[in-house]
This record gives C-alpha cells, sequence and structure tokens, in this order.
C-alpha cells in the first residue's frame, strides 16, 4: 500500500449497507491485515432496522463486538435508513465526508450485481463518493482525500473476481466475527411469529463459509474470498507477484 501521511489513517475501510454485510463478505481480509499491521475499520451505512430479528441497538452492539473480534481501529454508522439506501446528493456526500475524516487507503464496497437493493445503492453510493472525496471542489467541511483503490466484494453467484485473498489462518475469527451478531442467529420462532430467516436456520455458517473453500480450491489455498478491481494496479515486480501461491498447474 502507498505510505501514509497521517498514521490515524486508515489503510483498509470495509463499507457495508447493514451490520454483519461486511463481516460475512470481507472479513477474512479485513483479520488478515490487521494481523499483518495496518489500520482497519469499518463503515455500515445503516442499523439494520428493517431485519426479522434484532433491534437496531443490538445490531450496533453486536457490529462493535464483531469489529472488536477483527481488530479494527474503527467503526462507524453512517445514519442512514435500512431499505431506503439511495445514491442521492446527500448520501453521497455523507460518505465522502467520512471518507474525508478516516483517510483510507483501499475501501471495501459491494459488487453492484447483486439480490439486494441496499447493496446495490451502497456500491452505487461509494463509488460516486469516492470519486467525489478527492475533488477540491467538492464541499463537505473537510480536505479532499484521494483513495488509492476501489476493490469490490463478493456479494452474490454473479461476481467474477480479480484475484483472492488467502484467508486459512483466519477463517475462525472470521467465522467468530460473523457469529457476533447473535440476534441472527435465533434458530427457534419468537413469541411475536417472526420467522425463521436464512441466517438463522440450523447450518447456516458453516453452508456459508463452504464458499470460502471453494475459492481457496480455485488459488490452492484452504480458505479464500473473492474479489474485483476494476482498473488493473501498477505492479513494480510482476515476478514477485506472479510467483504468489501455488504453481498454475497445482489449481486447475
Amino acid at each position: 500500500m502507498t505510505q501514509k501521511a497521517d498514521n490515524n489513517a486508515l489503510d483498509l475501510l470495509a463499507i457495508g449497507a447493514h451490520p454483519d454485510d461486511v463481516e460475512m463478505a470481507s472479513g477474512g481480509w479485513i483479520c488478515v491485515a490487521g494481523k499483518q499491521g495496518y489500520r482497519t475499520g469499518v463503515l455500515h451505512l445503516t442499523k439494520g432496522e428493517m431485519g426479522t430479528h434484532g433491534t437496531p441497538e443490538q445490531r450496533v452492539a453486536e457490529a462493535a463486538e464483531a469489529a472488536r473480534i477483527m481488530g479494527c481501529a474503527s467503526i462507524d454508522f453512517a445514519g442512514m435508513i435500512d431499505g431506503q439506501l439511495i445514491d442521492d446528493a446527500e448520501s453521497v456526500r455523507t460518505v465522502a465526508n467520512i471518507l474525508r475524516r478516516l483517510k483510507p487507503q483501499v475501501v471495501l464496497a459491494p459488487n453492484e450485481c447483486c439480490h439486494h437493493p441496499d447493496h446495490e445503492a451502497a456500491a452505487r453510493m461509494i463509488r460516486k463518493a469516492v470519486h467525489f472525496a478527492a475533488l477540491n471542489g467538492y464541499e463537505t467541511g473537510l480536505p479532499p482525500h484521494r483513495v488509492q483503490r476501489l476493490v469490490t466484494s463478493r456479494y452474490s453467484a454473479h461476481f467474477e473476481p480479480s484475484f483472492y485473498v488467502d484467508i486459512s489462518d483466519v477463517i475462525e475469527q472470521k467465522k467468530a466475527a460473523i457469529l457476533a451478531y447473535k440476534s441472527q442467529f435465533q434458530t427457534v420462532m419468537e413469541e411475536d411469529g417472526k420467522p425463521l430467516t436464512r441466517m438463522s436456520k440450523d447450518g447456516f455458517i458453516d453452508q456459508f463459509l463452504s464458499a470460502t473453500g471453494m475459492f481457496g480450491l480455485k488459488c490452492g489455498c484452504r480458505h479464500a474470498e473473492a474479489y474485483r478491481v476494476e482498473t488493473a494496479p501498477l505492479v513494480g515486480d510482476p515476478i514477485a507477484l506472479l510467483n504468489e501461491g501455488p504453481p498454475q498447474h497445482l489449481i486447475r
């Protein structure tokens, strides 16, 4: 990563529409980055008010615990409303101002091709915010900040990754961060008749994490997360880069 001018700035900021989104999509990379000495943070655009289970207060407390488990240096909430995310000027300005305050080098965002309208709106919102946060003429009350790289995380099956991150050594840490959202893993019908969700059904977490094993098989490790960048990065030592991971003939 590019050398930071501000030691309090973040190296990696993961942004999600709802509490538990970033843990599920990018929890592994966040944990890995923390162990490598990078400063990481999470930004939840909403408090999950529309969720079947759990109150906003519960989700906030659970998010704080998940951030602690992942070793994050910061956790923020943008104060937007679950189910009503839109990439309008006000929302973009809110996120751009947070980017200017936290000064992340790399931003992780949802991919636009997703089954959830909030995730799709968040993807567009974050993309715009990254762009405008760098402009001198864009007023938010804070000086401009240029994000070095916007990376999209896998949120759906319709995703063609550019690269994988080996999370084999932190898979249990990622799992613990997801399970910190205890309200989402209720496995009995509540007295008020709230139904079971996909997350609250028995066996969900292991089924969900099986995807990391599939990605690991593709790239030659036990567990991996998939990511995409739209613009190819400039590489100073391509041989060193291409020597990362197992030989190609071993991962067919």
